[in-house]
């Protein structure tokens, strides 16, 4: 069976569900994938990961069936190329603000026509076995291009992002947002919540994808009420942190009966 591109899955009302991947080890990517996430956000803005690391992740994913975007840098446009050459299926990239913006984001990500990604012998053509021509059309109608909203200026301009042709999703910031809102943190405050939801909105209006970040149970509740059908569920390192201290905490409730 053919499987669904993710730029397909995320654009209609079937269920995605994401991860960020902030561990570069195979075996991470496995359990990923045998988990049952249906894409993972690699992080190379917040870890110190180099572009070893990012190989093995790309090459462990593709053999686990499974989608990975990546987190550039701030600004780091230069990358994009490199890692959809290597296999990427999109790129999430952070605090952006304004239109302009978008377009260059998206320009970096597509060939010709809709954009001005350089052309190479790649593993995406499987070095020029295939027809150049075909892999490239391919290329554009599988990309997946992800606009992170992160601040107040990128708030209010999030409509003309998601309007911007080549943008798949925005995906919610709700973290740094808050800083910007002047609340460091308070992710559950009244006004980030409020900014969020209006990225929520740009993107039902301009029918792109919206990818929420739901921190709670009842967070999921609220999105689902919304018809939000796209979801990251936190971070790696944190809920394997969190299974190990339930895991041990069973146990040592047994030893203390």
């Amino acid at each position: 069976m053919t499987k669904t591109s993710l730029k397909l899955r995320l654009k209609s009302s079937s269920r995605c569900f994401g991860v960020f991947n902030s561990i570069p080890s195979t075996v991470a990517i496995e359990q990923l994938a045998l988990a049952g996430y249906d894409f993972i956000i690699f992080d190379l803005e917040h870890t110190l990961h180099d572009m070893r690391d990012v190989e093995s992740v790309l090459l462990a994913a593709s053999s686990a069936s499974l989608d990975v975007l990546v987190r550039i840098p701030s600004g780091r446009l230069d990358l994009i190329a490199p890692l959809l050459d290597a296999g990427a299926t999109g790129i999430v990239a952070p605090m952006v603000e304004t239109q302009s913006e978008a377009q260059a984001l998206v320009e970096r990500c597509y060939y010709h026509p809709y954009g001005k990604r350089g052309l190479n012998s790649t593993r995406l053509n499987e070095y020029a076995t295939r027809d150049l021509s075909q892999s490239l059309n391919e290329a554009n109608e599988s990309v997946v291009v992800v606009a992170m909203i992160e601040t107040t200026l990128g708030v209010e301009n999030a409509a003309l992002i998601a309007a911007t042709p080549g943008v798949d999703a925005l995906l919610e910031g709700a973290a740094d947002l808050s800083q910007s809102l002047g609340v460091p943190w308070q992710t559950q405050h009244e006004d980030v919540r409020h900014a969020v939801t209006q990225i929520a909105e740009a993107c039902e209006a301009q029918q792109c994808a919206f990818l929420a970040i739901p921190r709670t149970t009842q967070m999921m509740a609220f999105w689902q009420a919304k018809q939000v059908s796209n979801f990251v569920l936190g971070d790696d390192r944190s809920i394997l942190r969190n299974a190990h201290k339930a895991h041990i905490a069973e146990f040592k409730k047994e030893l203390n009966k």
